[in-house]
């Protein structure tokens, strides 16, 4: 990131030194205004915060697609970022600088999951492909076969970390099973299958034993014992009158556990019973025509959300009582938002590359 003020880099390319070297090209051009964003004025105005400062100089990330944007629970300077194509990088100054990781494994590919132990800032865990990657030494060095799932078309989408008790993890997959480990990924055990690919799984911050899992066709399912039993409480079959409701992608909470929200094909739902319920929220656009790409919710006011579809982001305050547009400020689609929980005036934006867009894939 830049500090707020604008990076005159033109057209540069940097060549990274190491094992996987990779080239990253920034430029000013509209095509290469990927990377991520960030506002201190609540949306109201966006940074292109890509700054790569390396020994050759200062590069930037500018052209590369981020699919996953996830902030150090116990440290809000300290920002991890997953790429479509250039791997992990991360932030520990609020994204005024990136640094790519030094695991080899780690600095290409798509990593589509990121997490933090909120108990233990040296321990990160990342998903690329089969794969599930942890670091305990500040991502210095990663293991490659913390879990590795022998099918070869399958590939990890999320992983969660319990804030209760940090050596239960959980991750889930296209095929739709959700896996729990009870010792920091040393063993695993299969838990749950939904029979169909899960985009987002969530531990709620009241009681670390309720799951909800976002299904690509399927629903929301919710686990109140740990993931020992599983029942539907978002699809078509519970909600007929809302079209499209069960192809569901992200979900968010805030601190309190009072607001859930789920993004769906048919638009926003929102839950106040940790996931037990749902109801429809009151858009700006007709039901089924915003394709929503990604969304944050404030964590000290969960009636406080942004999201965004197309070129435009929504904002509300008032839980879809009232929305406020802003224009997005590039025309790539936000793969990730991302407010900060000590001030929810300052909001991340991960962009990334229209055919690649987050919530239609």
């Amino acid at each position: 990131m830049t500090s707020f003020a604008k990076l005159g880099f033109g057209l540069l390319t940097l060549a990274l030194f190491g094992a996987g070297c990779i080239q990253f090209t920034g430029g000013g051009t509209e095509a290469a205004k990927l990377g991520v964003f960030k506002s201190i004025d609540s949306a109201k105005s966006f940074e292109h915060s890509v700054a790569l400062p390396t020994p050759q100089g200062v590069g930037s990330i500018a052209s590369l697609g981020v699919r996953e944007l996830v902030m150090d629970p116990s440290d809000r300077f300290a920002l991890y970022l997953g790429t479509d194509e250039n791997g992990l990088m991360y932030s520990y100054d609020g994204g005024a600088g990136w640094t790519q990781v030094r695991e080899a494994a780690l600095r290409e590919g798509r990593v589509r999951a990121v997490a933090v132990d909120p108990s233990d800032k040296c321990t990160v865990y990342a998903t690329r492909g089969q794969r599930l990657y942890k670091s305990e030494d500040c991502s210095r060095t990663f293991q490659s076969d913390t879990y590795v799932d022998p099918r070869q078309e399958v590939y990890l989408t999320d992983v969660e970390i319990d804030w209760f008790n940090s050596q239960v993890v959980y991750i889930a997959n296209s095929e739709g099973e959700v896996h729990k480990s009870m010792n920091g990924g040393d063993t695993w055990q299969l838990v749950y299958r939904a029979n169909g690919e899960i985009n987002d799984l969530q531990i709620d911050v009241k009681d670390s034993r309720v799951l909800l899992a976002a299904t690509a066709k399927r629903g929301v399912h919710r686990s109140g014992d740990g993931g020992v039993t599983w029942q539907r409480t978002l699809d078509d079959r519970l909600y007929p009158d809302l079209e499209n409701i069960e192809r569901t992608f992200e979900l968010e909470q805030d601190k309190s556990g009072s607001y859930t929200w789920v993004s769906t094909e048919y638009g926003l739902a929102l839950s106040r019973d940790q996931g037990q319920t749902w109801a429809p929220v009151v858009l700006i656009t007709p039901p089924n025509q915003a394709v929503i790409h990604a969304m944050a919710v404030d964590a000290n006011n969960g009636a406080h959300l942004i999201y965004a579809s197309g070129s435009t982001l929504y904002v509300t305050e008032d839980a879809g009582v009232q929305w406020d547009t802003k224009r997005m400020p590039t025309t790539g689609l936000a793969g990730e938002l991302l407010f900060d929980p000590s001030n929810a005036a300052v909001v991340y934006m991960g962009i990334a590359p229209v055919e690649k867009s987050p919530g239609i894939f």
